[in-house]
């Protein structure tokens, strides 16, 4: 016989089983929402002019990284940044760089703001480095000079998306000497293999055959 007692038993059992799989569930507020401020200013950044970048950063990036972005040969960057490389990269290249350390110092302050940006925003930062390491090779005109350019144009941009790779894209924090010295080594290996490749990416900007 269904009594009161069983009433009561069910619906307290029943409020237990909904209020724990409340608990259990997945909710909006459990899936990391990506810093709206940091995700719009690298947009900006990776595809819009650099005075909309630089009216797009978040308002207390400055304070936060003690730096304001400023224009190098039309690129917005960390005035301070230059290339980290193992080997000396082509002076052509600072500009570039220092785009690259604004854009991976957004992706900081999204994730040190507990909401880090998607994998896609570390690659788009990537592409956007080798997209402006060539257009700096650009404005070298003897082919040979420009065949050594784009060598190392492919091979700097190729040790960043290694290591980005190697880092699962996630939030490009700091690193031990350790941790690095695989990339080192491959730099290294790298600068001799510029004398080799520079022959054939003679021919591929139109030099001596």
């Amino acid at each position: 016989m269904f009594t009161r007692h069983h009433a009561l038993r069910a619906v307290i059992v029943t409020g237990l089983a909904t209020g724990a799989g409340l608990l259990l569930a997945p909710t909006a507020s459990s899936v990391p929402v990506p810093d709206r401020s940091a995700e719009h200013a690298l947009a900006a950044l990776v595809s819009g002019p650099p005075a909309a970048a630089d009216l797009a950063l978040p308002r207390d990036f400055g304070r936060r990284f003690g730096y304001r972005p400023t224009l190098t040969q039309g690129l917005l960057g960390d005035p301070s940044g230059s290339c980290s490389s193992p080997v000396p990269l082509p002076a052509e290249f600072t500009a570039a760089c220092r785009q690259h350390d604004l854009g991976y110092d957004l992706l900081r302050y999204a994730g040190r703001s507990g909401r880090a940006l998607p994998p896609d925003a570390r690659r788009s930062v990537d592409t956007q480095l080798g997209a402006a390491f060539e257009d700096a090779c650009s404005s070298r005109e003897e082919p040979l000079s420009l065949a050594s350019c784009l060598a190392w144009a492919d091979i700097a941009e190729g040790f960043v998306r290694v290591n980005s790779a190697r880092q699962d894209h996630a939030v490009p924090e700091s690193e031990t000497v350790r941790s690095i010295a695989p990339g080192v080594g491959l730099g290294l290996a790298a600068a001799g293999g510029v004398v080799l490749a520079v022959p054939a990416l003679r021919r591929r900007v139109g030099g001596v055959r």
